[in-house]
């Protein structure tokens, strides 16, 4: 059976899970934590840091660093270093290529499947971006779901009681807010609302706003055109954030942050968590309407929320748990980890995927092990098409379930006119234009006749990826033309992805050969080291031979003999042994 992960691609913070037994479990990355940032670093050379290491490099370059990328999602935001422009997804890749390359190494196989989360209230535009960079990480990408379902099905996992849950979720760049209701296993999301550019980071930038004024004010310098100082500063942000979750004060100190004629000069600031929570209120009350909007949405009021999962790591901010107490009038779940419940569900979706060929993928949709989960989703915004005079036809209402299929006719507005064009959009706005377009469905040919003669059938059908197809059908003639809607503005095409995934497979091949060739380095340097210790001043027999080995394997080393270096490293290695045994 294929092995699917589980992947939550985060703002701030990437994590990737699998299925340990009927358990998921989170995979450690290379260095044993838990979470890897989803921070960029390209170097000098071409090769790219992810997560960590990127941060520390980050701390010395800013230039060369990427990081919060998933708001650039499905846009046409680029980054340029080095002269070359860097697409979202090719940088969201990297972020991905570096879970999959942690999994395999902690798993000792191939993992070439992925379901990947995203926002509840990402656009068509943003989920086929997401998928596009997993495809260049050389992930099959089964399945893209909501963050909030995904949170929801990791905290039902074990729970056999009927409630409705709101998942409140609020991370690095985006913020959702979903009402699901379970029952008997079955994960029913009844509404969604959100705002794609509101989270953690707008509370950083507060933050440094009011540390870069504070710094001014004291010291007369202003900080906002050093991107070294800009980085160190916003990443002391950050951790004073975080910790003023714990406590009622901290102190942002950022040494030798500027420097004058006097000398360098430090950044030392008490910040408290009176301060943080007048500096974020507004962007914290931003999340209030939304969230009674979906209760509504869903025919509820607040009492009806049995339970209320808290997601993302802003959520741990204490303002904002109390922001959504006072909305509902109950306590927040504390057993559900607000980094990790979004991969752990996005694992057990994968575990139901994997046992299941291509044929029942298709015709079964979620409802294909009985014994797992079954997941009815929504989609949160209306899709339509463009008709005369800018008015917005809608098809498939917001908060309609899916998959899904609508139809409706339409017909011509002209005397003889031969071809009708239907822009596909998507949102709530009256005035077709006002809304997001996707792509353009068009038929050609019609008979000759009066206006208002023609009789076009449009259908949207919409899948379980929450990909629309769109058809559109001559009843006079039967001709039909369909598309499969992509958003065409930002969308990379089918070569931009195919040239970029075979770059990132011959980038991976490098890292992997100076892998190697830097466990070699170490692998001698070890051999070596013990080597010189046990024989340098030993009067045994064998100590001459050894000496002699020792010295032709630093020679071939030197002229990187591969070969060479291998069996004199055997050669070596056998003689420690045989010593350290006494046995020869």
């Amino acid at each position: 059976m294929a092995r699917i992960l589980g992947i939550d691609l985060g703002t701030t913070n990437s994590v990737v899970a699998y299925m340990a037994g009927d358990k998921p479990t989170i995979i450690p990355n290379d260095v044993g934590d838990r979470i890897t940032p989803s921070i960029v670093y390209y170097q000098d050379d071409g090769s790219v840091l992810v997560g960590k290491k990127a941060r520390r490099a980050a701390g010395m370059s800013p230039d060369r660093s990427v990081y919060s990328i998933k708001r650039h999602m499905g846009t046409a935001y680029r980054v340029k270093i080095d002269e070359v422009d860097h697409t979202p997804q090719e940088i969201s890749s990297c972020i991905l290529q570096k879970l999959k390359a942690d999994a395999e190494q902690f798993l000792g196989e191939e993992c070439a499947q992925a379901v990947i989360t995203v926002p509840a209230y990402f656009t068509d535009a943003q989920r086929q971006a997401t998928r596009d960079a997993g495809e260049i990480a050389g992930f099959i990408v089964r399945r893209i779901i909501d963050e909030p379902t995904a949170a929801a099905i990791s905290y039902g996992l074990e729970r056999e009681n009927d409630q409705i849950l709101m998942v409140y979720d609020l991370g690095g760049g985006t913020f959702d807010v979903s009402i699901i209701e379970m029952v008997e296993g079955v994960f029913q999301v009844l509404s969604i609302k959100g705002n794609n550019h509101l989270g953690g980071d707008d509370f950083d930038q507060r933050v440094v706003e009011h540390l870069l004024e504070e710094f001014k004010n004291k010291e007369g310098i202003d900080l906002s055109q050093d991107r070294r100082a800009m980085f160190r500063l916003r990443e002391a942000a950050q951790e004073a954030k975080i910790e003023l979750s714990g406590v009622t004060k901290t102190e942002v100190i950022v040494e030798a942050i500027a420097m004058t004629d006097k000398g360098p000069v430090t950044l030392a600031q008490e910040l408290t968590r009176a301060t943080l929570e007048a500096l974020i209120h507004d962007l914290v009350e931003m999340t209030v309407q939304p969230t009674l909007d979906a209760i509504q949405d869903a025919g509820l009021s607040p009492e009806d929320i049995s339970n209320v999962l808290l997601v993302g790591g802003s959520t741990r901010i204490p303002a904002v748990q109390q922001t959504v107490r006072r909305i509902v009038n109950k306590e927040p779940r504390k057993d559900v980890s607000p980094d990790e419940c979004v991969a752990l569900g996005a694992a057990v979706q994968a575990s139901i995927l994997a046992p299941l060929d291509d044929e029942m993928q298709e015709t079964a949709g979620d409802k294909v092990n009985k014994e797992g989960p079954v997941i009815v989703h929504l989609t949160p915004f209306s899709l339509g098409v463009g008709l005369a005079e800018d008015r917005y036809g809608v098809l498939i209402e917001r908060n309609s379930t899916y998959p899904t299929e609508a139809k409706d006719l339409f017909t011509t507005t002209r005397d003889f006119q031969s071809a009708i064009s239907f822009p596909i959009y998507e949102g709530e706005e009256n005035v077709a234009s006002s809304n997001t377009f996707l792509d353009m469905l068009r038929i050609d040919d019609i008979p000759p006749s009066p206006r208002g003669v023609p009789r076009i059938e449009v259908t949207f059908r919409l899948n379980q990826d929450r990909i629309l197809e769109a058809t559109a059908k001559d009843l006079t003639t039967n001709k039909e033309v369909s598309v499969t809607v992509m958003a065409t503005d930002n969308r990379l095409s089918d070569d931009e992805v195919g040239r970029l995934k075979r770059e990132a497979q011959e980038r991976i091949a490098r890292q992997l050969a100076d892998r190697k060739q830097q466990d070699m380095a170490n692998e001698v340097d070890s051999l070596v080291f013990r080597a010189k210790r046990v024989f340098s001043e030993s009067d045994d027999p064998m100590a001459e031979e050894a000496m002699q080995v020792l010295s032709d394997l630093e020679t071939a080393r030197a002229n990187q003999d591969e070969d060479s270096v291998q069996e004199k490293l055997g050669l070596l290695s056998d003689m420690l042994a045989k010593y350290e045994t006494a046995d020869y």
